[in-house]
């Protein structure tokens, strides 16, 4: 779709009144538009409803659950995928150097569902690259046990690192 940029209106033109000449990014008029039809069709200020989209919210939006495929090696640079709940699970003990890093704020929950083995978030691990890092508030590595252990990561813009919480 190209680029539209709308003109100013005429001096002393009532914006519903007003027919719009709409012109693309090679300065050709396209189309014209008239205000008042915009507001016949709910046009205005959107309405506040981030709220609504909050669990117990009218139209609440969902997590997206991930099942990747079963980690078969240690990992740096984990390119998890896109989602929320991530449920893992191994071949034998495995260790997460790191995590593609996310946008900042994003938050990322890590479930290990494996029925036996173990999976280490390593801690500040130099084997990632350092934007794809974890840290661990103690310091230590941080083991999500098999059949549930889980933690939540969030990633840090300013740090550019994901941070266990």
């Amino acid at each position: 779709m190209a680029d539209v940029k709308i003109s100013a209106l005429p001096a002393g033109t009532a914006a519903a009144d007003a027919i719009v000449p709409a012109t693309n990014s090679a300065g050709t008029t396209t189309e014209k538009i008239t205000l008042g039809s915009i507001a016949a069709l709910g046009g205005g200020a959107p309405a506040a409803h981030e709220s609504s989209h909050r669990t117990g919210g009218a139209d609440p939006i969902a997590n997206v659950v991930v099942s990747p495929s079963e980690i078969t090696a240690n990992t740096n640079n984990y390119a998890i995928g896109t989602g929320d709940i991530f449920r893992l699970t191994a071949d034998a003990a495995r260790n997460i150097t790191g995590i593609v890093a996310g946008s900042s704020g994003a938050a990322i929950l890590l479930i290990n569902v494996d029925s036996a083995d173990a999976i280490t978030l390593k801690h500040a691990s130099t084997d990632s690259t350092d934007v794809n890092r974890i840290l661990v508030p103690w310091e230590g590595d941080y083991v999500l046990s098999a059949k549930g252990g889980a933690a939540l990561l969030v990633y840090d813009g300013t740090t550019s690192r994901w941070r266990v919480v």
